[in-house]
């Protein structure tokens, strides 16, 4: 091949990663569950509320610049953000392209393989921090290539960025940064003292400043770092779902064709080969959490951040040799019937061939650039189109009506009709209440209906999993139920409307007990609410499985005088907070009984626990309470 052909390929295949690595992109508003959070994280931003003080969600003070909607000025902010990480991923590119001194061929793999992680950085309206790691790794692998502190001091000011984006993205780089600290001190010992001060320094600056920015007060950061720390240790027990066990083998299957590159590169060059598996052991580990704790389409986050792994560990790799041409080959291939057996059937194809090939966000910032009004227009337009054709979702004109101009929340999984439906929108901290599943963040939600809530609030009676709905969120609950009283059922929403004074001040104890989970609890009869709690901590065994996998989901069955209700999934740490229990609500007109004062027709007289029991206590503290009646 000569030069000229060379640098033409060279060039195609710089021009194919800068297109992939492109991280415009914006969103209409549409009616989808995490639709929800991405509209209510844009509305929040466009409105003043800011991260940490006001709203909680995994994302951090940049987050919704990642995903961002017309509201507000968010998409020309988002649009200035997005193009400035692209030039900086540009430059990283041009460097491993055009400094490495790496072969074509090399250069090649590496590109295939980026291209298959591609669906990662798109993954759930985010990616862009997935984005901003796949550079932090790239420039530490040319670091250990060949040196740069310039290089160095860019990773570690992206490590800097990526949290205030994503805290569990931070996690990721973080991890990869460990690595090649270890593999520093390994190397050089005591000269690695320079890189650690670096390390230790230069994030945490970039993360100050950054915040000084973004967030109005210390506190608010804190408020921050709390929340994100409570969402990611309850996510391995809230979030959890069963898929098919042969997509475990398939996750075994993909570690081990990774392990056999790293093996490969090893036999070459048994330094590099250490540097590679410190640098991805722990990014990979956080990546195979995140993918089979919730075993869905996350295993495609699972199988693209393997790819980009993959796609790093060949970089050094020597495919001059024909042998070492075959066994690339006989890694490769399997690992793209994997990825097209896992990756294809979770996303729309030809919306999956636009984000390998590096069109779908390419051509996203061409019409950015050139056509800014017609965007907005677009999506106006897209999410007119979407509400106008989903009429369940929306308001029904009666409740529209009482409604009018007033405050108003939604504790509907679904709520991005408000956009539309031109509603006086509040947002709650946890802005969707399926992730306040731990008691802190229950408590935001609980103190904000206390001290904030609005003159309406509105609920469809949905969940997801199939929790229990009042049991999902039970400190919230309470203080709806203390401060809202039911002014409409309609054919699809509940209309709640604040009192002017409490329906009582506080519960009072009424007896205690301690059960088997499995036994469950029996409540006492009572023509008057009768509220309980338990405590019920994790046992060895379910310790465990939470900090290394996930646990497994725990059901109650509430038994009524017409009988037992179908299993309904509960999170056992938020039962901490006081339930609703002869009274519990099973549907959305028992919803609205209830909220009128009234006793529901047929009392829960029982409840029990089953499935998930065998990772907790077999002996719970339980306290049956009773609104004070003075």
């Amino acid at each position: 091949m000569s030069d000229v052909v060379r640098r033409a390929v060279r060039a195609l295949l710089f021009v194919f990663v800068v297109l992939v690595l492109c991280p415009v992109r914006y969103w209409p508003v549409t009616l989808g569950l995490d639709d929800t959070w991405v509209f209510a994280l844009n509305y929040a931003a466009a409105h003043g509320l800011s991260t940490g003080s006001d709203v909680v969600w995994t994302t951090g003070p940049l987050g919704y610049l990642v995903f961002p909607q017309d509201i507000g000025n968010n998409l020309a902010k988002a649009l200035v953000f997005q193009f400035a990480i692209w030039a900086l991923l540009i430059a990283i590119a041009s460097d491993l392209f055009y400094r490495s001194g790496l072969s074509l061929r090399n250069l090649g793999a590496y590109s295939i393989f980026l291209s298959l992680a591609a669906p990662l950085f798109w993954f759930n309206h985010m990616g862009v921090e997935n984005l901003l790691i796949a550079g932090v790794l790239i420039l530490l692998v040319m670091i250990r290539l060949r040196g740069g502190m310039l290089r160095y001091v860019g990773a570690l000011v992206l490590i800097g960025i990526i949290p205030l984006i994503k805290l569990t993205g931070g996690l990721i780089a973080g991890g990869a940064l460990a690595g090649f600290l270890l593999d520093q001190f390994i190397r050089v010992r005591a000269k690695a003292w320079r890189e650690l001060v670096l390390a230790a320094v230069i994030p945490t600056v970039t993360a100050a400043f950054v915040c000084w920015l973004t967030l109005p007060t210390m506190a608010a950061l804190k408020a921050y770092l709390d929340a994100s720390r409570e969402i990611a240790s309850g996510f391995s027990v809230a979030m959890s779902t069963w898929g098919r066990p042969v997509e475990f083998l398939m996750g075994a299957e993909v570690i081990l064709l990774l392990c056999a590159i790293l093996l490969l590169l090893t036999v070459e060059n048994r330094k590099l080969g250490v540097f590679f598996a410190l640098l991805l052991a722990g990014p990979m580990m956080i990546s195979v959490k995140h993918g089979f704790v919730r075993q869905d389409a996350h295993l495609a986050n699972f199988i693209c951040f393997a790819a980009l792994a993959m796609g790093l560990a060949a970089l050094p790799v020597c495919w001059k040799q024909s042998s070492r041409l075959v066994v690339g080959l006989a890694i490769f291939a399997p690992f793209l019937m994997l990825w097209q057996d896992y990756v294809i059937p979770l996303a729309d194809f030809r919306t999956l061939i636009a984000e390998v090939s590096g069109l779908r966000a390419s051509s996203h910032a061409a019409k950015a650039l050139v056509r800014y009004g017609a965007v907005r227009r677009g999506l106006l337009a897209a999410a007119q189109g979407e509400l106008a054709n989903a009429p369940d979702l929306r308001l029904e004109p009666e409740v529209r009506t009482i409604v009018g101009d007033s405050p108003v929340a939604s504790l509907s999984l679904r709520y991005s009709g408000a956009f539309v439906d031109g509603l006086n929108l509040r947002i709650y901290p946890v802005v969707q209440r399926y992730s306040a599943y731990t008691p802190y963040l229950d408590n935001l939600n609980a103190e904000w209906v206390r001290d904030r809530g609005p003159r309406f609030l509105l609920f469809d009676g949905g969940s997801i999993d199939m929790r229990d709905a009042w049991a999902e969120t039970p400190a919230m609950w309470l203080e709806i139920y203390r401060w809202y009283d039911t002014r409409m059922l309609g054919r699809v929403n509940l209309l709640l409307e604040r009192r002017a004074a409490p329906r009582f001040q506080r519960l009072e104890s009424i007896a205690r007990t301690a059960v088997s989970p499995a036994e469950g609890l029996r409540l006492p009869a009572s023509p008057a609410p009768v509220f309980w709690r338990m405590t019920c901590g994790l046992n060895t065994k379910g310790k465990l499985r939470k900090l290394a996998f996930r646990i497994s989901e725990v059901d109650a069955v509430e038994n009524t005088c017409s009988g037992p209700r179908a299993p309904r999934r509960v999170v056992m740490d938020v039962l901490s907070s006081p339930v609703m229990g002869n009274f519990l609500p099973g549907s959305l007109a028992e919803f609205a009984t209830l909220f009128k004062d009234g006793a529901i027709a047929c009392p829960v007289g029982a409840i029990r626990f089953e499935s998930g029991t065998g990772s907790y206590s077999d002996r719970c503290e339980v306290e049956f309470l009773q609104p004070a009646t003075h």
